[in-house]
């Protein structure tokens, strides 16, 4: 009877013990299936023995406070005060309307508007130096604005006629070109004697003469043919070389002959001898019988 009572304690034990456990079971994964996990501690943040993180504080962005448009925002050169409407307005134009106020750009974009309001003011109030002012000395040699503004018209093919209008670089590179003539000119006057220069100027003198006459081949073939009979009547068995060996020589003498008579047109001189007869020559004087009738100088004496 004692094994009956107690084989069925035994079994009632095993049997409340596996309901029990089935229960904690279906408990624990209820817990951990449920979405809402505000009543379980969350541990992943602790450290045993570490100091706690400090908590982090979310920055506040600072809205910019727009200032109204008779703010003074800057100064212009000549120290008039520069309004903030006036930047306002600009950026609208600038921006087609999609931006009205200063205050919303950058610090760098606002420093960008400033210097556009800056440069359109001295172009709007802007005053050119008079003409005879000098703008440039050149080892001495002062260069004035009237010059200036004249070679700058011509190298700009008439677009800029101010010398002041230009900035800073463009107005040293001017110089520097309007200051290698008067360089050169110096170093003529230093390095070449009067001779030399004589020379030089007669050298351009008939380059330029040159370049204006002409020379047709009529006339360089008429000259070929009066030199070859001057040389065949002095020699007739005489070599003459062919007309197109000689034609750089032909035409150079022409082009020497037309310069002279060029250069004696309508040309007076008069010669004194000392005595009471002078003679005076022209290109339209016939002949030089006057010659004949001037006394030899050494029988008079």
């Amino acid at each position: 009877m004692n094994k009956i009572i107690i084989t069925l304690g035994l079994a009632s034990f095993f049997l409340v013990s596996s309901v029990s456990a089935d229960a904690l079971k279906n408990s624990l994964n209820s817990i951990l299936n449920t979405k809402d996990s505000s009543g379980m501690v969350n541990l992943s943040g602790v450290s045993v023995g570490a100091k706690p993180k400090p908590k982090v504080r979310q920055q506040v962005k600072k809205v910019r406070k727009s200032r109204p448009g008779s703010a003074i925002i800057g100064r212009y050169n000549d120290g008039k005060s520069v309004r903030k409407k006036e930047a306002d307005k600009y950026i609208r134009k600038a921006t087609k309307g999609k931006i009205k106020d200063l205050d919303l750009l950058p610090k760098k974009q606002r420093l960008m508007v400033l210097k556009d309001l800056q440069r359109m003011y001295a172009i709007k109030h802007f005053k050119s130096r008079p003409a005879n002012a000098v703008v440039a000395t050149v080892d001495g040699t002062p260069i004035v604005k009237k010059s200036v503004d004249i070679y700058l018209k011509s190298v700009t093919n008439g677009k800029v006629k101010d010398f002041d209008r230009l900035d800073k670089k463009q107005r040293l590179i001017l110089i520097k070109d309007l200051a290698r003539p008067i360089l050169l000119k110096a170093a003529v006057e230093h390095n070449i004697t009067k001779i030399e220069k004589e020379t030089i100027f007669k050298q351009l003198w008939l380059s330029k003469q040159r370049t204006s006459i002409e020379v047709s081949n009529e006339e360089m073939v008429a000259l070929y043919e009066a030199k070859k009979a001057q040389t065949l009547a002095k020699n007739p068995t005489a070599q003459i070389p062919p007309y197109i060996s000689l034609g750089e020589s032909l035409k150079n003498e022409l082009l020497e002959k037309k310069i002279m008579k060029n250069l004696m047109k309508d040309v007076n001189i008069t010669v004194n001898y000392d005595v009471e007869e002078t003679f005076e020559m022209n290109d339209s004087n016939k002949s030089l019988e006057k010659l004949d009738k001037i006394p030899d100088t050494k029988e008079t004496e």
